[in-house]
């Protein structure tokens, strides 16, 4: 990336750890994003590590668990515990209730890595919990939140349903097998989809503005009955097609979840440029929607590679989106949002090695007798993304923006998202 260097704003650089530290406490995600991108390298590194005999536990049980619970998890938590207080007007969660978040986060995937699936979920559904009870438990707000986020409410608390009941079956509990399939849908599908659909959808129009896009949400906005319904009436619709699912009508449910995903975004993006805007973290978003529909699509309708197909959201879906956000939130915060107008050439390295996952992960299905190796290989490029990735980005959750690095110099560093 470049740009003209009478038009660089002043940059931070990174602040002492004493300092750094304070910031952790008011903006979560410099300490939780970079444990994401530690557990979504874990996470698929079990299928190489099991083709050479040296996985703990099978990956089928640890895989999916450690990618969703960890590495979506530490990512969805960190951007809610650093936005939502501001958005609220409340105040920040404390720097030892971000310790047991990511403590507890990062014990859930160890779990979930030496095969004890019922300590991870269990893990895990407290870390969901304690997030929404903290939130709860704050004071009388002044704001309200944009009404996407109630897709994400909705997701966090399927979540943390779903990983109960899992929970509660990995022990030993008997369940009836509707119960053992939503329970999955809730973690593995809703828990990505519907808060990464609703950060989206309220994100992705102001990709690019300097400002943060909380400050300008007003309290009882017009409109925003109207648009919280949407929300609303979206989310249940997802759950739906996930029982039409679970009731053995794939195909139904599948197609309830693609019409739903693209008339949500359709009905919320279509008034900005955003999505056609230049710029390498907009094509990531776009190559995200479409990744996301096509993968929901071919699994519904195809059912031999179905898993495979999936991952085309897994992966390429969900996965590119939160590389996207992770960008604007880390370069927002560390005063580098003017970056996001121009080509960043390590995440389109990034982009080029999700895309490779996902063909080689859908080409293991078809070809049984090479599966685990394409299994390893498809592990490998996504590290290689991830890794490219947080090289580029990561660094900078250590710098604040400049007049945050002021404040908390004094002893009041203060959230900020710019």
């Amino acid at each position: 990336m470049a740009m003209e260097a009478n038009t660089t704003p002043e940059l931070s650089g990174p602040v002492p750890p004493a300092v750094f530290l304070r910031l952790c406490a008011r903006e979560p995600y410099r300490i939780l994003f970079p444990l994401g991108t530690v557990l979504g390298l874990l996470g698929v590194a079990v299928w190489p590590l099991s083709m050479l005999g040296w996985a703990p536990s099978p990956p089928l049980q640890s895989h999916p668990r450690i990618m969703v619970e960890g590495f979506v998890g530490s990512f969805v938590i960190g951007f809610l515990a650093t936005s939502l207080p501001r958005l609220l007007e409340v105040e920040p969660l404390s720097g030892n209730l971000v310790l047991v978040l990511g403590v507890t986060l990062l014990s859930s995937s160890i779990f979930h890595l030496l095969g004890w699936p019922w300590a991870g979920d269990m893990l895990f559904t407290f870390a969901l919990v304690l997030l929404l009870i903290a939130f709860t438990a704050r004071g009388r707000r002044r704001r309200i939140p944009p009404p996407s986020f109630l897709l994400v409410l909705l997701g966090v608390a399927g979540g943390a349903v779903g990983a109960f009941l899992q929970a509660e079956q990995a022990a030993g509990m008997r369940t009836s097998p509707l119960v053992r399939q939503v329970s999955l849908l809730l973690v593995w599908q809703g828990l990505p989809l519907l808060p990464v659909l609703g950060v989206g959808a309220f994100f992705l129009p102001r990709l690019y503005e300097r400002e943060s896009p909380e400050r300008a949400v007003p309290a009882l906005a017009a409109g925003w009955a109207r648009e919280a319904f949407l929300a609303a009436g979206a989310g249940l619709l997802l759950f739906a097609s996930f029982l039409l699912e679970a009731e053995g009508k794939g195909l139904l449910g599948g197609l309830l979840r693609v019409c739903v995903i693209a008339s949500y975004l359709w009905a919320t993006l279509p008034a900005s440029g955003a999505l056609r805007a230049k710029g390498t973290v907009t094509a990531a978003a776009r190559f995200a929607v479409a990744f996301s529909l096509l993968g929901f699509f071919l699994a519904a309708l195809l059912g031999t590679g179905r898993a495979g197909y999936l991952h085309l959201f897994f992966i390429g879906g969900a996965g590119l989106m939160i590389l996207a956000l992770g960008v604007r939130v880390v370069y927002g915060f560390s005063g580098r949002g003017f970056l996001l107008h121009f080509r960043f050439i390590p995440f389109e390295l990034a982009i080029a090695g999700v895309a490779a996952a996902v063909v080689t992960r859908i080409g293991a299905d078809h070809l049984p007798s090479g599966r685990s190796v394409l299994l390893s290989v498809a592990a490998v490029f996504w590290i290689a993304a991830l890794a490219l990735w947080a090289f580029a980005v990561l660094p900078f959750v250590l710098c604040p923006d400049t007049e945050e690095k002021k404040e908390a110099e004094g002893g009041r560093a203060e959230s900020a998202l710019g």
